[in-house]
């Protein structure tokens, strides 16, 4: 049986049976980094949580500020070399290994130094299917075109002072620039 949280099945069953039309563009490997995204980001959150942290990522999309790729609007930040082939002056570009400097990435869990790995089945299914919903434009932006967010329930950023609070769920304050 499908274990999912009943927000996210109930939306399923709206596609499934044909209620709600949806618009399957763009590749798997985006959906598939909106979902990871979605699941490392509010993988403990409600369902709107992750359709939220999706829509964000979307939002940034369609912004000239940001790449124009899911997957690079994920993982845009600074990167450095590594310490291996940095020690070789003569080594080809190409050969050249760089990883996302630790935490200066645009998504924390990118960066952070933690194992990436998927543990929690249920949030990785609401996570999916949430990332599908936002990706293939199911629905409206709860978000209201925020392009930021962050855990009020453990930070503070600075740089959320110069923003306009747009929303607050569960487990984030989502905001866009003034």
């Amino acid at each position: 049986m499908l274990d999912v949280s009943l927000p996210a099945l109930s939306m399923l069953m709206q596609i499934v049976t044909g209620l709600v039309a949806v618009n399957p563009v763009g590749s798997h490997e985006e959906l598939y980094c909106l979902a990871i995204n979605s699941y490392h980001e509010a993988r403990g959150e409600a369902f709107d949580d992750k359709l939220a942290t999706a829509q964000v990522v979307m939002n940034r999309v369609a912004s000239p500020k940001f790449p124009d790729d899911v997957c690079e609007v994920i993982t845009d930040g600074p990167i450095r070399e590594s310490w291996k082939t940095r020690q070789h002056r003569d080594l080809d570009p190409l050969e050249r290994v760089y990883y996302p400097a630790r935490h200066k990435c645009q998504f924390s869990w990118y960066c952070d130094g933690r194992s990436d790995a998927m543990y929690n089945l249920d949030g990785w299914e609401d996570s999916v299917i949430a990332a599908f919903l936002v990706y293939t434009g199911f629905g409206e932006d709860i978000v209201s075109g925020a392009t930021h967010y962050y855990a009020h329930d453990r930070v503070s950023p600075s740089w959320a002072e110069r923003m306009e609070v747009t929303a607050k769920l569960s487990g984030h304050t989502y905001l866009k620039e003034n």
